[in-house]
């Protein structure tokens, strides 16, 4: 039995791509008011009245969205140069970008040359992201 499981590079780099596909979304987010302000509206039909706390919600997913958001910025920064790019093209632009598009940027070859950085630097991410939480280990 060894001191350290093996790391499932497969199911690893797919909690990675999991995890940066929502990067997008945290980025609005986080870019978001904290609070909406909205007149109020008044119609005379009776209401129950609400015991959640709405703008506690709202703050907390911002706080969340914040504390994600970093934690993929960090991960991102500690990888190098080409693998960040790959990544960043994939999953941090307004819209993806395909594997020809990443090629022409980064320059490499071809899209096989983009999906084999891609595979490693997906593994780097999973490693890095929160200092391991996406890496899945085989028992």
């Amino acid at each position: 039995m060894a001191l350290v499981p093996d790391v499932d590079e497969q199911a690893s780099r797919d909690n990675a791509r999991k995890v940066l596909k929502e990067y997008r979304r945290y980025a609005r987010m986080v870019g978001e008011p904290l609070v909406d302000i909205k007149s109020p509206s008044i119609d005379g039909m009776p209401r129950t009245q609400s015991f959640e706390n709405s703008v506690e919600a709202k703050l907390t997913d911002r706080f969340n969205a914040d504390l994600e958001y970093a934690a993929m910025r960090n991960a991102l920064a500690s990888m190098p140069f080409q693998f960040y790019w790959v990544l960043y093209y994939s999953f941090c632009t307004p819209a993806p970008m395909t594997a020809e598009e990443i090629a022409a940027r980064v320059g490499l070859a071809n899209k096989d040359a983009v999906d084999y950085v891609k595979r490693q630097a997906l593994m780097w991410f999973a490693e890095a992201f929160k200092h391991g939480q996406c890496l899945k280990f085989r028992f």
